[in-house]
Formats: C-alpha cells, sequence, structure tokens
C-alpha cells in the first residue's frame, strides 16, 4: 500500500492520500474524481482506515446499506441513505456495511472549492464546505430522488469522456453541492437566527483555524475583524456561549487529540508543534481541560 505520511517537525504521523491508498502524483492540484463504494471498499474487506487528505474534499453518499464513520476520533453509526462531507485535512475513515451497501464518493482539489469565482458565487460555504458534515437523508424526502440522480450524472458524465467532460462535471458538483446546501440552509435558519453575531462569529472561526498555533490574543483577532475585544466577546458568549479565549483552546485541545488518538509522536513534539515553548505548560494546560493528562489519554484511547 503506497502512502504519504504528514511531517511534522521530522516525524511521520498522519497517513495522507490522494485518494485512499494511492500515492499523491504532480497532477493532483486538478483532479477530479468518482467511483462506487464498492470499487474501493471490497480491496479492503469494506474498511477504510483512518487517514486525511490534505488538498482534497470529499463527498460520500451511501445510497444503500449503512456505515460506521470515524471523524476526528468521534464514531457515529449511519444507515443509508446519507451524505459525509469531508473537507481537506480532516482526519476520517469508514467500515462500509459488507455487501449490501452501495453508493458513490466524489473527490475534488481543494483549489476547485476555494476558487475566488466558485467562493464569491456559492452561497452556502460557510454551512457546507468547513467542516466536516453527516447528513442524514429519508426516502420520503422530495430531494432523495433528485439527490440520487445527480449523483448519477456524476458518474455517467465522469465515464463517457465527452467533449467538454471537465466543466460540465463541475457543473452538475456545483448544482449538487447547491442543493445540498440548501437542506443544511434550511436547517440551520430554523434553528438558529442568523444575525450579525453568528456572522462574526463564522469570520472568527475561520481566523482561528489558520492561526491557532501561533497564540494570538483576542485582541488581535478583534482587531483583524474591525471590531473590539467586547464587541468579540459578545458575539461568540451569544452565539455558543463560550470566551474567544475558550474558542481557541478548543481549537488547540482539538488538534492535540488528534495527534495523541492517531500518532505515535511524543507529547513533547506535539506541544512544539501546536505553538507551546515549554512541554511541560503544555501538559498542564492539556490535563486542565481534558482531566487527563496526554499520556493518560493516549492510553485511554488504545485500551
Amino acid at each position: 500500500m503506497n502512502k504519504n505520511n504528514i511531517q511534522r517537525k521530522g516525524e511521520g504521523l498522519i497517513s495522507t492520500y490522494a485518494l485512499y491508498s494511492e500515492e499523491p502524483s504532480r497532477e493532483d492540484p486538478e483532479f477530479i474524481h468518482i467511483e462506487d463504494i464498492r470499487t474501493r471498499a471490497e480491496l479492503f474487506d469494506w474498511t477504510i482506515n483512518i487517514h486525511t487528505h490534505p488538498k482534497m474534499f470529499q463527498l460520500v453518499y451511501v445510497r444503500k446499506g449503512g456505515v460506521r464513520i470515524h471523524i476526528d476520533g468521534l464514531e457515529q453509526e449511519e444507515t443509508a441513505p446519507c451524505l459525509i462531507t469531508i473537507p481537506h485535512g480532516v482526519v476520517h475513515g469508514f467500515q462500509f456495511y459488507k455487501e449490501n451497501t452501495e453508493g458513490s464518493v466524489v473527490t475534488v482539489s481543494q483549489l476547485l472549492v476555494q476558487d475566488e469565482q466558485f467562493q464569491h458565487r456559492f452561497p452556502f460555504k460557510d454551512e457546507l464546505l468547513s467542516r466536516a458534515l453527516i447528513i442524514p437523508l429519508s426516502e420520503n424526502d422530495p430531494d432523495q430522488p433528485l439527490i440520487d440522480q445527480q449523483f448519477a450524472s456524476l458518474n455517467r458524465e465522469y465515464r463517457d469522456n465527452q467533449m467538454g467532460k471537465v466543466v460540465m462535471f463541475e457543473w452538475l458538483l456545483y448544482s449538487l453541492l447547491i442543493r445540498i446546501g440548501r437542506k443544511l440552509h434550511s436547517a440551520y435558519s430554523s434553528s438558529e437566527s442568523g444575525s450579525r453575531y453568528e456572522q462574526r462569529y463564522k469570520e472568527l472561526c475561520q481566523l482561528i483555524e489558520l492561526h491557532y498555533r501561533d497564540h494570538l490574543p483576542a485582541s488581535n483577532y478583534a482587531e483583524r475583524l474591525n471590531t473590539t475585544t467586547m464587541g468579540l466577546s459578545r458575539a461568540c458568549s451569544a452565539v455558543v456561549g463560550k470566551t474567544v479565549g475558550e474558542l481557541l483552546q478548543d481549537r488547540l485541545i482539538l488538534e492535540a487529540q488528534r495527534f495523541l488518538i492517531y500518532t505515535a509522536a511524543p507529547a513533547s513534539l506535539i506541544a512544539y508543534d501546536l505553538g507551546f515553548k515549554d512541554p511541560a505548560y503544555f501538559s498542564r494546560f492539556f490535563k486542565k481541560r481534558v482531566g487527563l493528562s496526554p499520556g493518560a489519554f493516549r492510553s485511554q484511547r488504545d485500551t
């Protein structure tokens, strides 16, 4: 099985792929691919082990059967029909029900969904593209036949190799993403107010994702978002009931847990990778937030 590893401070950590078990190539940035679940899952006894795609966005459609989903240390079992979105860099794995599972996996370059024109025009990037999602569907859902048809069209277009294939595939993909985005937006709108606080919170989360290793103070984030520290704190409190500092700590803890679960890297290396100058301080920070030392947390997950 050919694979590359993410390199952090000279240590090989989490398995990374262009496609699962396939080595990245120079053509990866332009990559678009679709295949049925059975084609690849059967090669690995229906189990796709924990891995990540640094440059890829994936959309998994389980049309029949079911799957146990592993995302960032969490597990969830879902029966068909359902959709799973995997943004770049998210650690994930699948255990599909043997024999009776059918569906498709669409893989596209992250550059495609980050394209300036697409980002400007696509209305659901925050809901659909910013985090991993598990979206249960229903046979009685009026959108279900349309989603099924769109995946069938993507499969057919990908295999036919007719003139204009790339443009048509992208158009079909965008159409599918908009349909899914509408479903998410409808659910989101019914449960949340869509206020300016929520927009500010989303902007903050995007900045945290870029800079959490830098350990910047809340005032720095407020300045970048052209607001005050108090205004930013109000937004966070209104949307999730947390302070800016707590959100920053949450993101560091999530990444630390990823490394402890999926790698054998020592806690000192993880500390340096996450921007901590003192591994002992990192260990105290981790224990205060999680209730266990890094070593105890790793041991507990291994049992």
